[in-house]
């Protein structure tokens, strides 16, 4: 059985549009993402679980995700017995009359116990309410669970603002955390995004993504890193990255 354990939630839900009929292609319109993307997430869920078909892979990935919903599934309550009450004894159901006089010693009795009841009770929960705390044992510090950062930019070549020369240049963006194999590097102008391939390359620490481009001189360029949609740029754990920019111009 392959090890589904390292894949990432976009390439679980990449394979799972896989094996409801999509294609690469339909599942990047669905996901709002390149073909491409959707490609390297295959490619990247092949190598994880060691199975060399996308196809035979999302089979299993959409068998495992059943299992677990009808694992999830509520089971039905079971019914209490109620238990039977017990038979009357004999001479239970004869009446006795009481006069006054005989019924007020049983009442003055159930009186006092209730007062006694009382007053035990508000004497044991002060007694409580006054007892401190006991102390933390030394060196007990309180943790408080983290919660898992959205990745940020803290690197980009070119520099913001930087000079180029013109001809061949590669594009580097490099995040404070190990990402996801997806990218997002956004033209928000045409007319101010670089000729730049399909697929970048992704670092060995899975930190940096490499384009390769071409510049043209006395142009600016304008190039961003995520955006409300589309955000490929995500950690391992599935975040998207806070959406960057860079400019620099041509020379």
């Amino acid at each position: 059985m392959p090890d589904l354990s390292r894949l990432s939630d976009a390439e679980r839900r990449a394979l799972l549009l896989l094996a409801h009929g999509h294609t690469a292609k339909t599942a990047a319109v669905e996901l709002g993402v390149s073909e491409g993307s959707i490609n390297e997430r295959l490619r990247e869920a092949r190598r994880k679980a060691g199975v060399g078909s996308s196809r035979q892979l999302a089979r299993i990935v959409a068998a495992e995700a059943q299992a677990g919903k009808d694992k999830a599934a509520p089971q039905e309550n079971r019914d209490r017995k109620i238990g039977m009450a017990a038979p009357a004894t004999r001479g239970q159901g004869r009446r006795r009359d009481l006069t006054p006089w005989a019924v007020w010693p049983v009442i003055a009795g159930a009186m006092t116990m209730i007062a006694l009841a009382a007053s035990i009770g508000a004497f044991v929960a002060l007694a409580v309410a006054r007892q401190p705390a006991p102390p933390a044992p030394s060196g007990t510090v309180a943790v408080r669970a983290a919660t898992p950062s959205p990745p940020r930019v803290v690197a980009v070549s070119p520099m913001p603002g930087a000079v180029v020369p013109a001809g061949r240049l590669a594009l580097t963006v490099t995040f404070d955390q190990p990402m996801q194999a997806g990218w997002s590097f956004v033209a928000r102008d045409p007319a101010t995004y670089p000729a730049c391939e399909r697929t970048p390359r992704q670092s060995a620490d899975r930190r940096s993504f490499t384009l390769a481009c071409a510049v043209e001189a006395g142009r600016e360029y304008e190039v961003g890193f995520n955006s409300d949609r589309p955000r490929n740029f995500a950690s391992e754990t599935g975040a998207p990255a806070i959406p960057a920019m860079v400019r620099f111009k041509a020379r």
